[in-house]
């Protein structure tokens, strides 16, 4: 096999590496924000552990490659969690300082109603 095509081989197969792990970080993350919820710590890192299985195996990738390619994987995974939850603390934020500036408009009810709503979509009850 000529240089030039090994060479494209590996472009093209880092690529849908990388392509696969992006889609199915976002369809991960998009399925958990349409639940609601997190999963638990344990069922998360079994989960994370078995999507880099899949992407291994996907990727056809062999014993050296996929020891070379779990960190890279992992450490990717990593920082898509730590940007949802950068993101999910941004928009907690200025939800919460929209809540302040709509609360001399609305009536105590429409709050509350509104504050059920919220506490709803995030998942989780916090108190005011």
């Amino acid at each position: 096999m000529k240089p030039e095509r090994k060479k494209a081989l590996v472009s093209i197969s880092i690529t849908l590496i990388i392509g696969i792990l992006i889609g199915g970080l976002t369809v991960g993350l998009l399925g958990r924000n349409i639940r609601g919820s997190r999963p638990q710590a344990g069922f998360q890192e079994e989960g994370r552990e078995r999507f880099v299985q899949k992407l291994l195996e996907v990727a056809e990738a062999d014993a050296e490659q996929a020891k070379q390619l779990r960190p890279l994987i992992y450490e990717t995974m990593d920082k898509v969690d730590s940007l949802q939850k950068k993101t999910d603390r941004d928009v907690e934020s200025v939800v919460d300082a929209l809540e302040l500036k709509l609360k001399p408009i609305l009536s105590d009810k429409q709050m509350e109603q509104l504050q059920q709503f919220h506490r709803r979509g995030r998942g989780k009850n916090r108190k005011q």
